[in-house]
């Protein structure tokens, strides 16, 4: 009866493997460029840098995940959006006044890529099987409703001149591959990511056009 029940688990596993239909790394909603002083975003890895990180994990376990860390903890700025943009044709200077909110507490965004799953606390985004913990990584997840901070600016733009405001920041991101086994067997197999946000704050930008 054991090897029985044994027989329907390795069974399961298998079937559900042959379910699971390898994603690439998706773009983060919200921001118009991430930028890493070193590394690159999960979504720029090539198939080549796939294969040579898969070599780190690929050794067969039990249970549990196998980890390889490629960026760890990688500063970056971002641009989330473009909040204003606008120029003044004429000779004399204009005073525009615009909104600007921004978030004012860290959160963390992840990104999968492969058959590495997620599921959703509402609509959140987490990594399953508890990758976080073998990762090492301790932070808050994206919220829906974050605190936020709104200012009112009044910016004074002179004759021939484009105005361009954004929303930009400052984080880190932490990437790598993983493979989940479950009795000897590799049910997950991808690449993770996390984007965390440490600030937020607007940008002004003046240039002078002819």
């Amino acid at each position: 009866m054991k090897k029985i029940s044994i027989l329907l688990m390795v069974l399961l596993i298998v079937l559900s493997m042959t379910s699971i239909k390898p994603k690439a790394a998706s773009e983060y909603t919200g921001f118009d460029e991430i930028m890493l002083e070193s590394g690159k975003l999960l979504k720029n890895y090539t198939n080549a840098e796939y294969e040579e990180y898969y070599k780190h994990v690929d050794k067969r376990r039990f249970w549990g995940w196998n980890v390889y860390i490629v960026n760890n903890k990688v500063p970056c700025t971002y641009i989330a959006r473009t909040v204003y943009e606008t120029t003044n044709t004429g000779e004399e200077e204009i005073t525009y006044e615009i909104n600007v909110t921004t978030e004012t507490e860290v959160k963390t965004i992840i990104n999968a890529s492969g058959s590495i799953s997620y599921g959703l606390s509402g609509s959140v985004k987490k990594f399953k099987h508890d990758l976080d913990a073998e990762v090492g990584l301790e932070y808050k997840y994206q919220i829906t409703e974050g605190k936020t901070k709104t200012e009112k600016l009044k910016i004074p733009v002179e004759g021939k001149t484009k105005l361009l405001v954004t929303v930009t920041g400052t984080g880190y991101v932490t990437n790598g591959v993983a493979s989940y086994y479950s009795l000897w067997l590799n049910v997950e197999r991808g690449g993770f990511e996390y984007f965390t946000i440490t600030s937020e704050y607007q940008t002004i930008e003046k240039v002078a056009v002819q």
